[in-house]
């Protein structure tokens, strides 16, 4: 399952946003994936293999809104599956 986070400060390395995501939540993220649009709020779909609904929410009400590198965190679970 995927979270999507948004509004992220575009000198943030993809190791700078695992890291986050290990001291704030405890979990390792399996895949990352930048997405850039217009360059102002460069997002990142972020996947945690086998993490349940319960896990993806908990992580959501932890980062979402969180001030991080100058810029305060939009974070959202993505309801698709890459199966379907």
């Amino acid at each position: 399952m995927k979270l999507w986070i948004s509004n992220l400060a575009p000198e943030t390395s993809d190791d700078a946003l695992r890291e986050f995501m290990r001291k704030y939540t405890q979990v390792e993220i399996d895949s990352l994936t930048r997405i850039e649009g217009d360059g102002s709020r460069p997002g990142a779909l972020v996947e945690v293999a086998g993490a349940t609904q319960a896990l993806l929410t908990e992580m959501q009400h932890r980062l979402h809104g969180m001030y991080w590198n100058q810029r305060r965190l939009v974070v959202q679970i993505m309801s698709f599956s890459d199966n379907e």
